[in-house]
């Protein structure tokens, strides 16, 4: 089948064969958050037709913010406590010229200061990550999936019963392109980005600590070509310290995404004295799809012999 991971910055498709092997895979540079409705169309066309003759008919599942209020069909939000499984049977059939596709339904939660939090995809790629879990972590477990709009997902049980966003990666991404914090070409400074996450004291004010980005070139105590990897360092440093502390500093923490990202957020948990492990985003979502279509077509046939 086709799984294709469509956030707001990026267009991923992977085939993926019976094994739940990755045999073929297409990224493009074209995000939700930008493209008209038209553009997403034609990029889904596109996309589709430059596949090898083999893959051309094969089953598509997509995920992410493809299904938003800004994709190419809003499908329903499912509320916490769910069984990732439950996904399978929400699944919305769209066609897009001759493409025909099924849209995964988001997950939707009230956090516990009873403001609305929502997810698109991640919640494939936490089904994915389940399937090579043991019993102990299905009974419960804290993943942190970073991205864009990163995630922090509670499993008790088997089900989502809990998760958090942070707009680190958005925050991250505006700030270095729209304010003066950082300017010049930049390049990535191991030291100063752990400088960052150091900072992040007990009695630290968020908002001095990401200008600081700032006042520490002007100050002399450092460059400004590795502002951003001190500012990336304030800002994911914050993130998974109030992770740490809302949900438990004892909790090992799954990590699930691109590596340059878990890898980042592996070094905040360790300094923070927490425990994490590294998985890779794109093998989990593109396995957690497949799922969702087994059980789909194999409900579907199951009604149909009824």
């Amino acid at each position: 089948m086709i799984a294709i991971d469509w956030g707001g910055t990026n267009f991923r498709l992977q085939v993926v064969n019976t094994l739940g092997d990755i045999v073929y895979s297409l990224t493009l540079p074209i995000g939700v958050n930008h493209s008209s409705r038209a553009e997403l169309e034609q990029c889904l066309m596109n996309a589709i037709a430059q596949l090898p003759a083999q893959y051309v008919n094969v089953p598509i599942v997509m995920s992410g913010a493809v299904g938003s209020n800004v994709g190419l069909y809003e499908t329903p939000y499912i509320e916490c406590p769910v069984n990732p499984y439950q996904l399978a049977e929400q699944l919305i059939n769209i066609q897009v010229g001759a493409v025909h596709a099924y849209i995964v339904p988001g997950v939707k939660t009230h956090v516990r200061t009873g403001l609305p939090d929502v997810m698109r995809g991640e919640e494939t790629q936490v089904l994915g990550w389940m399937q090579q879990a043991s019993k102990a972590e299905l009974k419960e477990a804290l993943l942190c999936l970073p991205g864009t709009h990163s995630k922090w997902v509670l499993l008790k049980r088997g089900k989502i019963v809990d998760f958090y966003t942070a707009f680190s990666g958005e925050l991250f991404g505006n700030l270095c392109a729209q304010s003066l914090l950082v300017s010049g070409t930049q390049i990535h400074d191991e030291a100063a980005f752990v400088q960052g996450i150091k900072a992040n004291t007990r009695d630290a004010f968020l908002l001095n600590l990401i200008f600081s980005a700032r006042s520490r070139v002007l100050a002399g105590l450092h460059e400004k070509n590795v502002s951003a990897a001190y500012l990336s360092g304030v800002l994911i440093g914050a993130e998974v310290k109030a992770a740490m502390h809302l949900y438990g500093e004892g909790k090992k923490i799954h990590l699930i995404g691109a590596d340059h990202l878990v890898d980042s957020y592996a070094t905040a948990i360790q300094i923070y004295q927490g425990k994490s492990v590294k998985y890779q985003g794109a093998l989990m979502a593109a396995q957690g799809a497949m799922l969702l279509a087994n059980r789909f077509f194999m409900n579907h046939s199951l009604e149909r012999r009824a």
